[in-house]
């Protein structure tokens, strides 16, 4: 009886040996929830944003007062965003999408705005440092970036350009 005793007393000794604190146990349970997380998210997809045409601005008047971002150096190529007021626009496989203006983010010459939030993403235009060059009506052109994140907050798209400001008639 007294050897059966010692067994079950060893055994479960033995047994504790293997049991986690709860430090540990957190830890574990932290790993996996941070391991489902990453499996549930959806894969990465760069974002290309399209040009638009003189057809998409004057269709959906994207012409008026505001700021219109360019890729490049090059002042006269094809605008990729449009920020105004009271909305942004960007061109995403073939479909115009608007944006929304971020309360509270930088405003830029016309009423235009740095921030735009959209359904599925977000821009940033974010103007370099330095001076631009002044163009008559208040606006201005100066290099910069445009970031586009998408819906987890990944930058899909990242490009240095231009971005020129007028109040109406084309930016």
């Amino acid at each position: 009886m007294r050897q059966a005793l010692v067994v079950w007393l060893a055994a479960g000794l033995l047994a504790g040996c293997g049991d986690k604190t709860v430090q540990e146990k957190r830890a574990d349970d932290a790993r996996d929830v941070a391991m489902v997380e990453r499996m549930s998210q959806a894969p990465f997809k760069p974002i290309r944003p399209q040009p638009l045409t003189a057809d998409d601005i004057d269709r959906y008047d994207l012409g008026r007062s505001g700021c219109m971002f360019r890729p490049g150096n090059d002042g006269k190529a094809p605008a990729l965003f449009v920020a105004q007021e009271d909305q942004g626009y960007v061109k995403i496989d073939g479909k115009l999408q608007p944006l929304a203006v971020k309360s509270g983010s930088a405003e830029l010459p016309s009423g235009a705005h740095s921030t735009y939030i959209g359904l599925n993403t977000w821009i940033e235009l974010v103007a370099q440092a330095g001076a631009g060059a002044e163009t008559p009506g208040g606006g201005g052109a100066w290099p910069s970036r445009l970031v586009i994140h998408d819906s987890d907050e990944r930058v899909a798209f990242n490009s240095l350009g231009q971005v020129s400001c007028a109040s109406g008639a084309g930016g």
